[in-house]
């Protein structure tokens, strides 16, 4: 089973609640899985690191929130080798700005600029479409940890 890091950004908690569930469910497939809620460089640019799952919102104007702000300024200035790294995205966002989802995007593009490898679609969730994030990341996740198992 795999070693997971679970990243989370949020401001509101929405984002917060959909890592604790992807974390339960994880576990309860044989994972070990870590949730790192104020995550920093150092806990990600580790040997044992072999899949993160980011879980975001998006705050203000597309700004990536707080919590995982430092992170992605850490890896982008520093960019450490984190080739063998393969990840996964959950971004939650509302559709109804032009910067919907945005932080799960940026965080997106820096690992592919960093060369790590994306396990998968991105799940997007809209607050118009849904009030309850959990069930459509409950659902993604299922072939997602999936995936996971075939690479």
């Amino acid at each position: 089973m795999a070693n997971i890091k679970i990243l989370v950004g949020t401001v509101y908690g929405n984002a917060q609640d959909v890592a604790e569930m992807c974390r339960e469910n994880l576990v309860a497939a044989g994972h070990e899985v870590s949730l790192l809620r104020q995550a920093t460089i150092d806990e990600v640019v580790v040997d044992e690191t072999e899949i993160l799952l980011v879980c975001t919102s998006t705050t203000g104007q597309g700004e990536i929130p707080d919590s995982l702000l430092l992170l992605y300024c850490q890896l982008q200035d520093k960019q450490p080798d984190l080739k063998h790294v393969k990840y996964g995205l959950i971004s939650l966002g509302d559709s109804s700005y032009d910067t919907y989802a945005e932080a799960g995007w940026l965080m997106d593009e820096l690992f592919q600029k960093m060369e790590m490898q994306r396990i998968g679609e991105p799940l997007l969730i809209d607050a118009c479409e849904t009030l309850t994030p959990n069930e459509p990341a409950e659902n993604w996740l299922v072939g997602w940890a999936d995936s996971i198992a075939s690479k």
